[in-house]
């Protein structure tokens, strides 16, 4: 996904911390008045519940949008944890 963030600039760490966490990718930088815009490609398994925690981080004072980019190749470690729990769920 194609990840934007609009945050006070006190808080840019935090949230550049918060998006390298989940696995994502930090393209550039903006500033727009007092506050900073963030764009990133991060995975949309990683940023489904990233509202309450944006808003948890800067105080309900930043907010996002998201977009899809594109499709891209699940990394091998993920995929694993993956078959294994659907290979588990079909023994039941």
């Amino acid at each position: 996904m194609k990840v934007t963030v609009t945050t006070p600039d006190e808080y840019m760490g935090d949230i550049m911390g918060d998006l390298n966490s989940r696995r994502g990718r930090v393209l550039g930088m903006d500033s727009a008045g007092k506050n900073q815009v963030i764009n990133a490609e991060v995975p949309l398994a990683e940023v489904q519940t990233y509202a309450p925690d944006l808003r948890s981080m800067t105080g309900g004072r930043g907010m996002y949008s998201m977009e899809f980019l594109r499709y891209d190749e699940v990394p091998n470690q993920i995929s694993g944890k993956v078959i294994e729990q659907i290979k588990a769920e079909q023994e039941e």
